[in-house]
């Protein structure tokens, strides 16, 4: 079986992301036949207990979404509704004894509770910093509204979690929005926009602070109804894992790992709307970010780890990936 899932795979589970979209957009008087119009999805199919949409659908639906709903809210609104939902996986991440134990089970879970966005972790210092980045092949549009989406859900979940809310730091590669009130009301007011990725940064002393809910008993009960499966990314997130676990991979090497020939990869990353230069040139801009905005490395050593000839080049990408300087990212440090 493949690691990994396509946009046609139907796994997202109808009760999760798809109802609550649903539901608000009939709350807010929405005409739901062209809500679902062109989606494949129609209402009776969300009552069954069966029900699964593909990636597509969602995306979709989402877009439909988008254009229907009225005011800038619709996006935290849904963040707000996902956690905890009904599902056995979000209530194993419910009852955890720590959030690095509720990290570590929604890292596993993610297909089934956040497909749309990965997230990848770096350490410095006493703080976590997590990456986000497409994982499904989004328009420009709806990558700003799924990460309204993802970031209130994170903020909504770790108040559910802890019982207060978690002092995050945010940082947006858009521009500040003119609803910036709806952002500082649902995320709270350390914002930072026009950065180069989506960052979100926290304490780590966080992780091992005990949850009021936890249960070991309930999780075990919950764990024991997650159906198996051996599928825990999409298309995207296993290239880009590739990628940084061997980190001078071509093309080829990332294909035979993930038993396709060259060709077939590079026809289903178009499905995705992406490259295999852009997956290439996303990980080595993150791993870039880190050595200079958070360890403040210099240009030599960050050069040296991403494999660059010479400081010139490593220069250009810079640029390229950002339209930012190292030396003008090293400014960027955290605050």
């Amino acid at each position: 079986m493949r690691p990994y899932v396509t946009r046609d795979d139907k796994f997202i589970h109808a009760s999760g992301l798809p109802a609550c979209l649903v539901d608000l957009a009939a709350q807010r008087q929405v005409n739901q036949h062209k809500l679902l119009r062109g989606t494949g999805v129609f209402r009776e199919d969300l009552l069954q207990p069966d029900c699964h949409l593909s990636l597509s659908q969602l995306i979709r639906l989402l877009s439909q979404f988008q254009r229907l709903m009225p005011g800038h809210d619709a996006a935290f609104q849904l963040g707000h509704r996902l956690f905890p939902d009904q599902s056995a996986e979000a209530s194993a991440v419910a009852y955890s004894r720590n959030l690095s134990q509720a990290l570590r089970l929604l890292s596993r879970f993610r297909l089934q509770l956040a497909p749309l966005l990965s997230a990848y972790r770096y350490r410095h210092q006493g703080f976590s910093y997590l990456l986000l980045s497409d994982a499904v092949g989004l328009e420009q549009h709806q990558y700003q509204f799924v990460a309204e989406l993802y970031c209130c859900l994170l903020v909504s979940a770790s108040r559910h979690l802890l019982g207060q809310r978690l002092p995050l730091y945010f940082e947006f590669p858009f521009p500040r929005p003119r609803h910036i009130q709806e952002y500082e009301e649902h995320l709270g007011l350390k914002l930072s926009f026009n950065r180069p990725a989506l960052c979100i940064r926290f304490q780590e002393a966080w992780l091992s602070h005990p949850l009021p809910r936890a249960s070991a008993l309930r999780q075990q009960l919950a764990l024991r109804q997650v159906t198996a499966t051996d599928m825990q990314h999409t298309l995207i997130d296993a290239v880009s894992a590739c990628l940084r676990q061997q980190q001078h991979s071509g093309l080829q090497d990332v294909a035979r790992s993930l038993g396709m020939s060259p060709a077939t990869m590079k026809r289903r990353l178009k499905e995705h709307q992406v490259s295999f230069s852009q997956l290439q040139d996303r990980v080595n801009m993150q791993q870039a970010l880190y050595l200079l905005t958070v360890k403040g490395l210099n240009n030599e050593t960050v050069a040296q780890k991403l494999a660059f000839n010479d400081i010139p080049n490593f220069r250009r990408a810079c640029k390229r990936w950002t339209g930012l300087t190292p030396s003008q990212l090293r400014a960027l440090s955290p605050g």
